[in-house]
């Protein structure tokens, strides 16, 4: 899985010394699941590999590493997931720009436990298959969960309509610790001082631009209340999905002190994301636009 890893992530030169996450999420976390194992150090573009790697005593996530390498998998063209004829979508095939009735291989990976058909590489299956996501060229029940947290459009998958959603969501709303409703209940509150405070300081900035370039080369919308509000609801929403990504899963609820240091940063993780909506709209429901 580590060799996987390293031999899909994009390097910063042609020595190959460093990897370059490119901004791009896949490579972000690829390079995140190196550092957390123990086999490279954290450089402002990416990775550097370390001249004596050793695994750490304590290991990240497992859920976490496989949705790494599925997404890095996917982001390589590694993994294709199909529609349910086996087929790749029109998105995907405009996305890796295919010729109209190119053909490509069939699906090697069939659908199971919820999950639709999907090709891998022959270097990812055996990955897949060590890390118990795939068995007998099925998905595993085990893989059921990571895969909504990768949440294939082509599946279709109505994550919020399963019974282990709703179970998950009882028990983030009433075993939520103290600390994590605090911060809840403060990122769904935009007081009249928070909007004057950033009035001021989007008014600040806007005038640090003109001096820098000039008025007539800056264009800005005028500044109001109600603007300053919703950028600021955008902003809190980013960090509610956050106060998800770094503290609760679905196997385990809300993460212990211990458990969130073995927690890698997935972002852009839409079961997280589905679960803040229903957190929010179970406990907020006059704040609706915290739950888009």
């Amino acid at each position: 899985m580590i060799h996987l890893i390293e031999a899909h992530l994009p390097v910063l030169d042609r020595k190959g010394e460093e990897w370059d996450h490119m901004f791009t999420t896949a490579y972000q976390c690829g390079c995140e699941a190196l550092i957390a194992l123990g086999q490279a150090e954290e450089t402002g573009r990416g990775a550097r590999p370390l001249a004596h790697p050793r695994l750490p005593d304590s290991l990240p996530r497992w859920d976490d590493i496989c949705v790494t390498v599925l997404s890095l998998a996917h982001q390589r063209g590694q993994l294709s997931y199909r529609l349910p004829d086996g087929c790749e979508s029109p998105e995907a095939a405009a996305w890796w720009d295919r010729r109209a009735g190119e053909t490509m291989p069939p699906p090697n990976i069939m659908a199971a436990h919820g999950l639709g058909p999907a090709w891998a590489a022959p270097e990812v299956l055996p990955v897949l298959d060590a890390l118990g996501l795939i068995g007998d060229n099925c998905w595993t029940p085990a893989a059921e969960p990571v895969l909504w947290r990768e949440d294939p459009p082509e599946w279709r998958l109505d994550i919020t309509a399963d019974p282990r959603f709703r179970q998950a969501l009882d028990r983030a709303v009433n075993k939520m610790p103290e600390d994590i409703r605090r911060r809840l209940g403060r990122m769904v509150t935009i007081t009249e001082a928070d909007v004057t405070e950033g009035l001021i300081r989007r008014e600040a900035h806007q005038e640090g631009l003109r001096a820098e370039h000039g008025a007539n080369r800056v264009i800005s919308l005028p500044l109001t209340r109600d603007s300053v509000r919703q950028a600021l609801t955008f902003l809190r929403i980013h960090d509610l999905d956050w106060l998800f990504f770094s503290n609760w899963r679905l196997a385990d609820g809300w993460l212990s002190p211990t458990e969130r240091q073995r927690a890698m940063e997935i972002w852009h993780d839409s079961l997280a994301i589905r679960m803040r909506r229903a957190v929010v709209a179970q406990l907020y429901p006059d704040r609706p636009e915290f739950s888009k």
